[in-house]
C-alpha cells in the first residue's frame, strides 16, 4: 500500500496536465494509465522514418489553452497554422454527389450567413431562404433544449442538418447530432445562440473570417509530441506516473480515498478521474448499474504515391455527408494540411488519414479499399498499387459523455473524487486543458491551505 496527495486515473491529456501542474505545485502525485503508454487521444505512427499523428492532429485555437501550457510548462515545442488550403464538404446533391469548399463563417455547420455564395452552393437557394428565416423564428431559450438534430432541422431546416451539421457532428465528434445537444458540444454557440435568440445570431457572434478548417492550430513534429513533453515534464518534476495499471475500484474513506488497482492499493487524500466516458462511469456509478456501451473510433492512415495530390484538390481534407457511400466519415490530406509534415515526404508522396464511420465498418482494411476511398473521396483516380503502406489505430473510449449527472458529480466532490477530460470540459484541446488546469490549481490551493493549519 502506498499514499499520495493526489491520485490521477488516466494518462490523456487532461491527466497528464494535472498530474504535472499538481507535482509543480508541490503535491505528491500519482498517475495510472491503464494502456502501456501515457497520451490518450495523442498517438504517434511511423512509416519508415516518418513520424506523424494517428490520434487527434490539431487543437482548436478558440482558447489560448494549449498555447498557455507549452509556454508555462517551458515545453520545446512550436506551434504551428495548417496550410491555406480549407476544407471541403462531400456530399449528395440533386444532381449526384457533391464536392464543395466548406462555407466559410460556420459554426459547426450552421452558417453565419445563409446568403453567402458558399452557403447557397451547398444548400440550393431554396435551403438558404429556409436557413434565413430562423431569425424570424419565436426567440430561442435555454429552458427547453432539444437534440442538436432536432433543434437545427426545426429552426434551420432539413438540408442544414443534413449537408452541414450532422457531417461535422459524426465527423469531428464521432457522434449523431441526434445523440448530443449544443450546449454540451460547443457551449460558447449555445450561450450565444440563446442571448441572440436564434442560431444564426449565435453563428454571427462566434464565426470567424477564416476559411473552413483553419481556426486550428497544431504543433512542429506531431500533436503527439505534447503528452510526450508533458510526461517526461511531470516525471522530471517528481510525478509518479505508472503505465499498465488498471484501476478497479475507488473507495471513499475517511479523509482519503481508496485506489484499488490489481496489484495494490492507493490511498490519496483526492483523486481525479481523468478517464474516457465509459470507463470513468464504470469506475464511478454503484456496481449494480448497466454499463454504458461504448463505441470505438477507428483512424486509418496510407501513404500514397503519386504526384496527381500535388495539386491538394480537396485542400487539406474532406467531412463525408452520412448520405455519401462511403466507409469514411472524414479524410485528411495530412501533408497538405500540415508543412512540416509535407517536408519530411519525398516528392510525390501524400499522406491521407481516413477516420471510418464506425470502427468495425468494413471497406478501409486492404489496398484495394483505401484505393476506392480516396478515389471517391478526393475525385483523384489512385490505383491500389499506390498505397505503398497503410496502418490502423483503434480508440475504444473516445466518445465523449457525461459519465454521471450532476448530482452525482457533486456527491463525487465531497468524497474527494474528481472529474476532468472531455467528458466534463467538453471536446478538445481548447477546453480540456483549461479545464484541467484550474482543476489542478484549485486541488493544490486546497493541500496547501490544510497543511498551513
Amino acid at each position: 500500500m502506498s499514499s499520495a496527495d493526489l491520485v490521477v486515473v488516466g494518462g490523456g491529456v487532461a491527466g497528464l496536465v494535472i498530474a504535472h501542474d499538481a507535482v509543480r505545485a508541490g503535491l505528491n502525485v500519482t498517475l495510472v494509465e491503464a494502456a502501456d503508454r501515457v497520451g490518450g487521444l495523442l498517438q504517434r505512427a511511423e512509416f519508415g522514418d516518418i513520424a506523424f499523428d494517428i490520434g487527434a492532429e490539431s487543437f482548436a485555437t478558440r482558447t489560448s489553452g494549449v498555447a498557455d501550457l507549452i509556454a508555462d510548462a517551458g515545453l520545446p515545442l512550436t506551434l504551428v497554422s495548417p496550410a491555406s488550403g480549407g476544407a471541403h464538404l462531400v456530399t449528395g446533391a440533386a444532381s449526384g454527389m457533391l464536392r464543395a469548399p466548406l462555407p466559410r463563417r460556420t459554426v459547426l455547420g450552421i452558417p453565419a450567413d445563409p446568403s453567402a455564395a458558399d452557403v447557397v452552393r451547398i444548400l440550393g437557394s431554396d435551403g438558404a431562404a429556409r436557413l434565413a428565416a430562423e431569425r424570424d423564428l419565436p426567440a430561442l431559450t435555454a429552458a427547453d433544449e432539444p437534440s442538436l438534430a432536432e433543434l437545427v432541422a426545426t429552426r434551420c431546416g432539413p438540408l442544414v442538418l443534413e449537408r452541414l451539421v450532422e457531417p461535422l457532428c459524426q465527423s469531428v465528434y464521432s457522434q449523431p447530432a441526434g445523440a448530443v445537444r449544443l450546449s454540451r458540444l460547443h457551449p460558447m454557440l449555445w450561450r450565444a445562440a440563446v442571448s441572440g435568440g436564434s442560431l444564426l445570431a449565435g453563428a454571427e457572434a462566434c464565426a470567424t473570417d477564416d476559411r473552413a478548417g483553419a481556426a486550428v492550430g497544431g504543433i512542429a513534429g506531431g500533436m503527439w509530441r505534447l503528452a510526450a513533453e508533458l510526461d517526461g515534464a511531470a516525471r522530471a518534476q517528481g510525478a509518479q506516473i505508472r503505465t499498465g495499471v488498471s484501476v478497479l475500484r475507488l473507495t471513499p474513506e475517511e479523509g482519503s480515498v481508496a485506489v484499488i488497482t490489481a496489484e495494490a492499493v492507493l490511498r490519496a487524500e483526492r483523486v481525479v478521474v481523468a478517464t474516457g466516458s465509459a470507463a470513468a462511469r464504470a469506475l464511478l456509478e454503484p456496481a449494480d448499474a448497466p454499463l454504458e456501451s461504448t463505441r470505438r473510433v477507428r483512424v486509418i492512415a496510407a501513404l500514397v504515391d503519386t504526384s496527381a495530390f500535388d495539386v491538394r484538390p480537396v485542400g487539406s481534407g474532406v467531412i463525408v455527408a452520412p448520405t455519401v457511400p462511403s466507409a469514411a466519415k472524414a479524410l485528411t490530406h495530412a501533408n497538405a494540411k500540415w508543412p512540416w509534415l509535407d517536408e519530411t515526404l519525398p516528392p510525390g508522396r501524400h499522406l491521407f488519414r481516413l477516420s471510418a464511420r464506425a470502427a468495425d465498418t468494413p471497406g478501409l482494411e486492404t489496398p484495394d479499399d483505401l484505393a476506392r476511398e480516396i478515389t471517391l473521396l478526393t475525385g483523384i483516380a489512385v490505383d491500389p498499387g499506390d498505397i505503398i503502406a497503410s496502418t490502423a489505430t483503434d480508440y475504444p473510449d473516445a466518445v465523449v459523455r457525461a459519465p454521471v449527472d450532476d448530482l452525482r458529480r457533486s456527491e463525487l466532490r465531497t468524497a474527494g473524487i474528481h472529474l476532468a477530460g472531455a467528458s466534463v470540459a467538453g471536446a478538445g484541446l481548447a477546453s480540456v486543458i483549461p479545464h484541467a488546469r484550474d482543476l489542478a490549481a484549485s486541488l493544490s490551493s486546497v493541500s496547501s491551505s490544510r497543511s498551513t493549519v
